[in-house]
Parts: structure tokens; sequence; C-alpha cells
């Protein structure tokens, strides 16, 4: 028998939010996976060909590029799910709607590009947002910050993803391969890492398949 696969937990949210800080937290175990998306060295380097490298100049190009490592990448994700004990990434298939909302592309026709019903499911979400100025001042100084690492694009990026978060649990048609997915909305404007650590074990905790068991919960928590 095919053994089920592994909990998958998508980490996504704000530029400079904290998202690699508790990715890596929720990692340190043994028999975890972790990976970001895009996943593809050819994303990032076409991306500054793109629209000569602006978040707005090239849109369709963008959504192409992201759209097509998502579905390569869903391969390893599948194979990633029954190698291991537990798969953590940084960001999923939501950004794709996220992101190309900043860029003026709609739900229904990221839905279409991307096609996220035929992907794998995550087994949870983890949203995490900050104050678009603190997010920024974050990142600010990263040499190695893409296109859309911008205070303008970021502002428009925490908007969008609150609709997301809210289109999904409205119930919206289109959001449809996300709904009843286990999801935490966190603000970390004012909180430590400990903390959102902290409320992000607690949701897993609650969230994740009772096979994983006590002493396998994320970040080497133990509920008892």
């Amino acid at each position: 028998m095919t053994p089920s696969p592994a909990p998958w937990i998508v980490i996504t949210g704000l530029d400079g939010s904290g998202k690699t800080t508790l990715l890596h937290a929720l990692a340190d175990r043994p028999d975890a996976f972790r990976f970001r998306l895009p996943h593809h060295r050819f994303v990032r380097d076409l991306l500054n060909l793109s629209g000569a490298g602006t978040p707005l100049g090239d849109v369709h190009t963008d959504r192409l590029l992201f759209a097509t490592d998502a579905r390569l990448t869903n391969c390893l994700i599948r194979e990633w799910r029954q190698m291991h004990g537990l798969v953590l990434s940084q960001r999923g298939w939501m950004d794709n709607f996220i992101f190309g909302a900043v860029q003026g592309v709609s739900y229904e026709e990221t839905d279409a590009l991307l096609r996220p019903s035929e992907l794998e499911r995550p087994t949870a979400i983890i949203y995490l947002t900050a104050d678009p100025q603190i997010a920024f001042s974050r990142i600010a100084s990263d040499r190695h910050g893409d296109k859309y690492e911008t205070l303008d694009f970021i502002t428009e990026q925490h908007r969008e993803t609150s609709r997301f978060y809210e289109s999904v649990n409205a119930g919206r048609e289109v959001m449809a391969p996300f709904a009843g997915i286990p999801a935490l909305f966190i603000d970390t404007t004012t909180i430590s890492q400990d903390t959102v650590l902290r409320e992000a074990q607690g949701f897993l905790v609650r969230a994740l398949p009772a096979s994983m068991g006590a002493e396998k919960q994320p970040g080497g928590r133990s509920d008892r």
C-alpha cells in the first residue's frame, strides 16, 4: 500500500513579515523537509528580464513564469511528501493569486492559468502580515531582494494578502481549491518571533493529523 502523504505546511504572507524565520523554526526536526516557491532558478533569472526588471513592466510574462514553476514543482512536492515526515514551504499556490492581484490580474485569470485544483493540496496554511512600513524596513537593506521588494508593492501586497484570506473564508467559488484548509493569520508588527512561533505551533498541534503524535510536532514542541 502507498503510504499517506506527509503533511504539507505552507507559510505565506508579506515580504518582511518573518516567513523565513518561522519556516526554519518549524522545520527543526529530523524528518522535516523545507523549500521555497518559486523553486526553480530560472524564475528569478528571467524575472530580471521580464519588463526590464520592473514589477509592473511585463505582467503576463511574470504570471507565466510563476505558473510554470508551480506546476513543475508540484511533481517534486508529491515526491517529497512520500519521502519525508513533514514538508514545509515558504509561499504556496495562493501567492500566485496575491501577487497577480497586485499586478492587476483577477483571481479568475490566475485560476485559469495555474489550475490549482490539479495541484497538491496543503494540509495547513499560515499567513504572516505586518504593517507595510515596518515590513519594508526589515528587508530594505537586503542586497539580494527581488523586483517586488519595494514599499509600494508591499503596501499593495498587504492589502491583497488580507483580501485573499477573506475571500477564501467567504467561500468565493474561485477559491474552492483552498476551501476547508486550516489556516492561521498572524500580524507580526508588534509581536516577537517567539510569540509568532508559539502561536504557529499551537495552531499546528490542532490542525495536523493526530498520527503525527505529540513528539513530532513542528519546532520540537510536545503538547504534553
